[in-house]
């Protein structure tokens, strides 16, 4: 299977490629790994990749940089950075913290306890919506907030003079003075504004890297932060979509190949631009207010103030959500609960957030008891904050992603199964009708093989040609009785006829057979089994097929001089056959497939002369069908013990005493 790309992964650790691969592996992707910055510019000189993944804590900011600028001058590839998780206390030095909205529990508390600069970059949705703003008035947190980053660094240090040990003053007007021409008189500082900052920011992540980076280089104590509603996979696949520079968070890591196919695809997440929704409320001033909101962030907005209009709109164009007034609409015949009610029979998919009204509180009780009886996304109570509508949008929006999503997945899952079951069944029907087909045939050609050896004894080249036939008919048979049993066994048709098993003389008579070969090879055999063993039942002839088929392979994959032993061990309650070779061992990775059908490791291909790989698998199925289990110790280059389990039968209970006659 070819890969639909190449990712070019730069210094990260062995664990996290290990849990990046299985979604890299599922998506066809093909990783690479270089230990640095400048084998990957080695790389990315010679090779083609779709994208650049690079653990920053491994790589210097100027590293970081190149990159950026390669990716700019080169194009052609996606870069991620991968951001290990920062502290979030400003007394804690470190680059740029992403922080969420609404903030973590506790975090404004800490901000409160410092007095070292601190940089709010603001979304502008958020930043219009005051909310950051209204919880750190709330936290008691003095604070002073910019419309731009351009001029918070030296506001900050400015700022900074005012809580200066000494109790200096700046010794001019700051950085207004300076930009309305007064730098270089002398004049009063100006008020103390607070050592927090809140500004609008309208950049990327990577201009906000270099924002904080200029922060800490002039203010060594700062710390800032990049206020979002954004999480950081969407903000991730958005910069990717747009050929820019993204970081992700670390843990995220495993998720790169999703990313990239979402971006490379042009899928649009959940709650990016272009999503269509409409605004149900008869409230101009907030339907205004709300829908400016939404189209600045993206969304493809479609408002109205009345509800037949609303519910003619959803029945004729597609939107993804619906937000509706709950008893906004009380002029019209329908209101906001029945409203949704009838879009939603329209469109089951369609997202739904009910407005309610917060006064009276029992209408407002009864509108979120309707929103949740008629299971919507979710209900909010007026008035509204956008930050709180724009969260229940992406929550919403996430939800209807992740429904669409999980059955384009399960369309596939059984359109895969319903072919994987085409193609077992062809299987099995196939491997049926060769072994019925090629049995008769097969056996016709070992009999005249033998009558052909009788007949040749006298001419040795001759005889040599009908020995060459019947070995080749023999090892012919071994693959088709293979390709029987496993029919069979897929069939639930293998049979195992259980009676008394002489234990001990299925394993000399196997010995006998392959120590012929294993003389030939140089190989030692030994068989070591305790003088008495307790009664076993079973069927003769298949376990004699189970411990042949141990042995020969051991006799195929040790080499000369190297040895084999038979060795039957006893417990309590079971015998523990096995057969212990010196030969090239299993790796760790291909131990748990070797029960698999047609499995090979590549070190058993190159010293394998016949085979399907179907031994160990139709040999586990004869163990288990005997009520036993079969186990591997093996180690590469060293050898292997594989080894099963026969249970002892429970001996019958001994009659009871007869009562002592009475004296």
């Amino acid at each position: 299977m070819n890969p639909k790309g190449r990712i070019l992964l730069v210094g990260l650790e062995q664990a996290l490629v290990n849990e990046m691969a299985p979604s890299m592996l599922g998506r066809q992707y093909e990783a690479v790994c270089v230990p640095d910055v400048r084998s990957a510019g080695l790389k990315l000189s010679s090779e083609a990749f779709v994208a650049v993944v690079v653990d920053f804590s491994k790589v210097s900011p100027e590293d970081r940089s190149a990159l950026v600028q390669l990716q700019s001058d080169r194009g052609g590839f996606a870069l991620i950075g991968l951001e290990p998780a920062a502290p979030l206390s400003p007394a804690m030095s470190a680059p740029l913290r992403r922080l969420p909205w609404p903030l973590p529990r506790g975090f404004l508390d800490r901000i409160r306890a410092v007095e070292v600069p601190i940089s709010f970059l603001v979304e502008p949705t958020l930043f219009l919506t005051q909310g950051v703003q209204s919880a750190l008035r709330q936290a008691g947190v003095h604070f002073f907030q910019m419309d731009s980053s351009i001029g918070v660094i030296e506001m900050l240090r400015e700022q900074a003079g005012h809580v200066d040990p000494g109790g200096a003053k700046p010794k001019n007007g700051g950085f207004w003075a300076r930009l309305s021409g007064g730098e270089d008189e002398p004049s009063r500082a100006g008020p103390a504004l607070g050592h927090v900052c809140v500004a609008k920011f309208t950049g990327t992540h990577a201009e906000a890297a270099q924002f904080d980076a200029k922060l800490r280089q002039s203010l060594a104590t700062a710390a800032c932060y990049l206020v979002t509603t954004i999480d950081p996979l969407r903000s991730t696949m958005m910069s990717v979509a747009n050929g820019k520079p993204a970081v992700l968070p670390r843990e995220q890591a495993p998720r790169v190949a999703e990313i990239l196919d979402d971006a490379l695809n042009a899928v649009k997440f959940s709650a990016c631009g272009n999503e269509r929704m409409l605004l149900v409320d008869n409230d101009i001033p907030t339907l205004s207010r709300l829908s400016e909101a939404l189209i600045t962030l993206g969304y493809d907005v479609v408002s109205t103030i009345n509800g037949e209009e609303a519910l003619k709109l959803a029945q004729t164009k597609p939107f993804a959500l619906a937000a509706i007034g709950g008893s906004a609409l009380e002029t019209t015949k329908l209101a906001g609960a029945n409203l949704a009610l009838k879009m939603r029979e329209c469109d089951k998919d369609l997202s739904i957030i009910l407005m309610v009204d917060q006064f009276p509180v029992q209408d407002a009780l009864k509108g979120v008891s309707r929103a949740v009886e008629l299971g919507l996304d979710d209900a909010i109570l007026k008035p509204i904050e956008t930050s709180r509508l724009v969260l229940s949008i992406q929550r919403a929006l996430e939800k209807r992603f992740l429904k669409q999503e999980n059955a384009r997945l399960l369309r596939e899952v059984q359109d895969s199964a319903r072919k994987l079951a085409q193609v077992n069944g062809f299987q099995t029907k196939f491997f049926a009708t060769v072994a019925h087909d090629v049995k008769n045939p097969l056996t016709a050609i070992l009999g005249y093989a033998e009558v052909l050896a009788m007949r040749l004894k006298d001419r040795p080249d001759d005889l040599k040609c009908a020995a060459h036939i019947n070995n080749a008919a023999r090892t012919l048979n071994l693959l088709v009785s293979d390709l029987v049993d496993l029919a069979a066994i897929e069939s639930g048709k293998l049979r195992v006829e259980i009676g008394e098993l002489d234990l001990a003389a299925v394993i000399a008579e196997v010995k006998s057979r392959v120590d012929v070969v294993a003389q030939r090879k140089q190989l030692k055999l030994e068989a070591r089994v305790p003088p008495a063993l307790p009664e076993l039942r079973g069927d003769s002839h298949r376990i004699s097929q189970v411990v042949q088929n141990l042995c020969t392979n051991a006799v195929q994959y040790t080499k000369e001089g190297g040895r084999i032993s038979i060795e039957v061990t006893l417990q309590p309650d079971k015998v523990v056959v096995g057969v212990r070779d010196t030969g090239i061992g299993i790796s760790k990775e291909d131990l748990p497939r070797v029960w698999e059908r047609f499995f090979q490791t590549k070190e058993a291909q190159t010293m394998r002369k016949a085979g399907f790989g179907l031994g160990l698998k139709i040999a586990r199925e004869i163990v288990q069908m005997h009520g036993g289990e079969m186990g591997i110790e093996s180690q590469s280059g060293v050898g292997s013990f594989f080894f099963f389990t026969l249970p002892v039968p429970a001996s019958p209970a001994a009659p009871p005493s007869p009562p002592a006659p009475p004296k």
